[in-house]
């Protein structure tokens, strides 16, 4: 499930299970609104994405002017698919301007009013979390190789140790990514999926050569494993490729593509 709102000729998503939290700011843009042009029409917001950096850096102040935001509060990471998280505080904050972000980090999370997190996506899955009772939110970026390490599981935990959160008090979205109708991969992947995990092949579909993954539902039955409530996750059910017009996708785009930008922040 999700909400799309507009703001002038700027779109982006929110998703029910968080709007209901007034403490809350939750937000996944769309490729609308921005000021870039070409493959990078319009909205994007990554730096190393071959676009104009004055129009990212433009872009990204426009999206925290939209969505309530002040850019100097904003922690971003440089994702390269792992499953490494880390705690963020004010220390953290204003880095999105610089080349100063998290080396290899693919997930961050925070107890801190203020500090806004921020993943950077064009078809791996967006995971937002947040314990409403400890007041911790976390946002993770999960391709299939951070799928696989169960980087959700990571974050799960993580809320459990520092935070001694109940795990059935997290709740969880599973935003805008690939769909198993767009995300094949060949045998080998499929056979490190299961090596892993023998219950991934109720996710998986073969279709000729190709195994068709359902990521979303993948990390679903990783976050039901930590403890988490199945009516404490929603899935968005956006797909990326299919929605192109919508949102940036690296296989529907052929790579030459912008980035959509997961938020979340404690108010």
């Amino acid at each position: 499930m999700y909400k799309l709102n507009e703001k002038q000729d700027f779109e982006y998503i929110t998703f029910p299970l968080f709007d209901k939290y007034d403490n809350l700011l939750n937000c996944f843009t769309t490729r609308k609104g921005g000021v870039s042009q070409g493959s990078f029409e319009s909205m994007n917001i990554g730096f190393k994405t071959g676009d104009i950096a004055e129009n990212v850096k433009r872009n990204i102040e426009i999206m925290a002017e939209k969505v309530g935001i002040d850019v100097a509060d904003i922690v971003g990471t440089s994702q390269t698919h792992t499953n490494n998280i880390k705690y963020v505080s004010e220390e953290h904050k204003g880095r999105i301007f610089s080349n100063s972000a998290f080396k290899e980090v693919d997930g961050i999370y925070t107890d801190r009013k203020n500090v806004a997190l921020m993943s950077f996506h064009a078809d791996c899955t967006p995971i937002f979390f947040y314990d409403p009772y400890k007041k911790v939110i976390g946002l993770a970026h999960a391709g299939w190789r951070g799928t696989l390490q169960n980087i959700s599981g990571i974050m799960v935990r993580a809320f459990v140790k520092d935070f001694n959160s109940n795990p059935e008090d997290i709740i969880t979205v599973i935003g805008p990514s690939l769909g198993q109708c767009c995300f094949e991969v060949d045998g080998d992947v499929a056979k490190l999926f299961l090596a892993e995990d023998e219950g991934f092949k109720n996710y998986m579909e073969i279709k000729g050569p190709k195994y068709h993954f359902n990521l979303w539902q993948i990390n679903k039955y990783l976050l039901m494993k930590e403890g988490i409530r199945e009516e404490n996750i929603e899935i968005s059910g956006l797909c990326t490729k299919c929605h192109n017009d919508m949102f940036f996708s690296h296989r529907g785009q052929g790579g030459k593509r912008g980035l959509m930008a997961g938020i979340l922040m404690i108010k």
